[in-house]
């Protein structure tokens, strides 16, 4: 068996003492940025570059508090198992999104995390939102 390994970008603000996270809607699913890491790149740095390709939001390693997660799945459209990396990345500012559409990106927007956990499908998604906040906290 084959693993994979892909990167995923939280992205989280303050605004008005309330936590936004950065999510994206694909095809009717709310998730956060990820996708493969590619040849001689870091995995911080696929996270960063995925994200920026997904939503047009552009981070810095400096905004970083690292990796926040890690979980594994067996994905059979590939036979492969995915690594995901979690990485969490804390910003001033609600940037600007611009979804890629043809990524297969229909929507994103700044949501609250109580509103964001409610809105997240997969239960990994969710835990590793929930390890982000009591990391910052």
């Amino acid at each position: 068996m084959i693993e994979k390994i892909s990167s995923m970008a939280i992205v989280i603000t303050k605004k008005e003492n309330k936590l936004k996270v950065l999510l994206l809607n694909s095809e009717g699913e709310w998730v956060f940025p990820k996708g493969h890491v590619e040849a001689n790149e870091t995995e911080l740095d696929a996270a960063i570059r995925e994200l920026y390709e997904e939503s047009n939001v552009k981070v810095c390693a400096q905004e970083s508090i690292g990796q926040v997660d890690e979980y594994k799945f067996y994905f059979s459209g590939e036979n492969a198992v995915k690594v995901i990396k979690v990485f969490a990345f804390i910003i001033n500012d609600e940037r600007e999104i611009t979804y890629n559409k043809n990524e297969g990106f229909i929507d994103g927007k700044w949501v609250e995390v109580d509103d964001a956990l409610k809105m997240l499908k997969h239960n990994d998604a969710k835990n590793a939102l929930e390890k982000t906040i009591k990391k910052i906290k």
